[in-house]
């Protein structure tokens, strides 16, 4: 009797993850309207940040714009982010949800973050091991195997509801205009 339950929760296990588009999942953040119809997304340009996800049931996305069509694979399980704005889509890992009370951030320590900062609205020093991304417009970057990552796209904050005894996997991402106003307001406060 144990073995066919056994059997059962693998075959149901199977065919949820096969439904499920093979563990995939695109987060599309886009300067405008964006429409999704299963793997086919039409944007309508404008200034209005949007985002959407979406469980691609193939290998691939086609965005169409008015400029005309672009395909992005997606063969990989795991979380994507489509970067269909105006302007690059910089972001890392972000540790949350641990005790964070107890760190203090030294004049040293900002000016490290501003460097790296920076650095990765440049598109330099990023890496799969270092979980920091630089994704250029009309661009998609896997970000992480775990699709129950979350993804914090710009001009939010990351929430202060997370459970504070357990680590969360959350990637904030802003655009590099973002990244540079923060840089100059840092180095404007650091002045005084």
């Amino acid at each position: 009797m144990k073995i066919y339950k056994i059997i059962l929760i693998s075959i149901v296990s199977f065919l949820f993850y096969s439904c499920s588009g093979g563990g995939k999942k695109v987060v599309i953040m886009a300067s405008g309207k964006i429409q999704a119809n299963g793997n086919n997304i039409t944007l309508d340009p404008g200034s209005t940040h949007n985002e959407e996800t979406i469980v691609p049931d193939g290998d691939n996305i086609t965005v169409t714009t008015p400029t005309g069509n672009k395909d992005f694979e997606v063969k990989e399980p795991g979380l994507y982010l489509l970067n269909i704005k105006k302007d690059t889509l910089a972001g890392s890992y972000q540790k949350t949800g641990t005790d964070n009370s107890q760190i203090v951030i030294t004049q040293e320590n900002l000016w490290e973050r501003v460097d790296s900062l920076t650095l990765l609205m440049k598109g330099q020093g990023v890496s799969e091991a270092k979980r920091n991304f630089s994704i250029p417009p009309m661009s998609i970057a896997k970000i992480t195997k775990n699709t129950d990552a979350q993804i914090i796209g710009p001009f939010r904050k990351i929430p202060g509801s997370f459970d504070p005894s357990k680590e969360h996997e959350v990637y904030k991402f802003f655009t590099n205009k973002e990244i540079s106003d923060i840089i100059e307001k840092v180095k404007k406060n650091m002045a005084n």
